[in-house]
């Protein structure tokens, strides 16, 4: 860096040498025509200087947690899948039964309202909206997961640029359920799977089994499961 700025100081004062010997003195055209070579090699420099500004920059992401690291890449592959809407080979996915009893299991099943993070819940961690009962059956708790999974099956449906399985999809549904689908399209999961990477998108559901910076069993458990069920075979 020491010496891009060197070189950078040393042609700006080339220059203003230059420019005001001819403009000022009459200097000869040889002279100031200096001034030209010397805003080729200021530009030079300068491009030389950001490039390693930018090697900088990303040594430094590399110093990142895995979390950082898969936010970073995965933005701009998420983005332009869910900019394409997903594909039609997709269109008829729905999440399957594997899949819901993970989220059941998971989630657990409350009856009665209950608080968490400054929030209502109820059923299978559906959010209450204000003048929500504050409590239902088993039945209405099946009602409102399946309502709520549907949301979560047209966003992870719009970022796949691939055909999925039946366990691929029900088996991404369930983890965008849990981390949000914003959470999710930042993943490493849909980005390895649009990339054609089934193993690694496999792997990267176990990224994801840490809150507050620490890794937590259940959420380890509920990763293996969805993992298994992605790799898995539709029967």
């Amino acid at each position: 860096m020491g010496k891009f700025l060197g070189r950078l100081i040393f042609w700006l004062i080339i220059i203003a040498v230059f420019w005001l010997a001819g403009d000022r003195y009459g200097a000869p055209g040889w002279l100031t025509g200096m001034t030209d070579k010397a805003f080729t090699a200021l530009e030079t420099t300068v491009s030389g200087l950001t490039g390693h500004a930018f090697d900088d920059d990303a040594s430094e992401d590399s110093s990142n947690s895995n979390a950082d690291q898969t936010a970073a890449r995965s933005e701009g592959t998420s983005n332009t899948a869910a900019s394409q809407g997903g594909i039609p080979e997709n269109t008829g996915l729905r999440i399957n039964n594997a899949a819901l009893e993970i989220i059941k299991q998971s989630e657990g099943l409350k009856l009665e309202a209950y608080s968490a993070g400054g929030r209502q819940y109820i059923g299978y961690g559906h959010q209450m909206q204000p003048g929500d009962p504050r409590t239902i059956t088993q039945a209405q708790a099946e009602v409102l997961l399946r309502e709520d999974v549907r949301t979560f099956e047209d966003g992870v449906r719009n970022l796949l640029i691939r055909p999925a399985t039946d366990n691929q999809f029900s088996a991404m549904v369930s983890l965008a359920y849990n981390l949000g689908l914003g959470a999710f399209g930042r993943s490493l999961v849909p980005v390895r799977f649009n990339e054609g990477d089934i193993q690694g998108a496999a792997d990267a559901f176990l990224n994801h089994n840490k809150a507050g910076g620490q890794v937590l069993d259940h959420l380890t458990e509920r990763r293996t499961r969805e993992r298994a069920l992605f790799l898995s075979q539709n029967s």
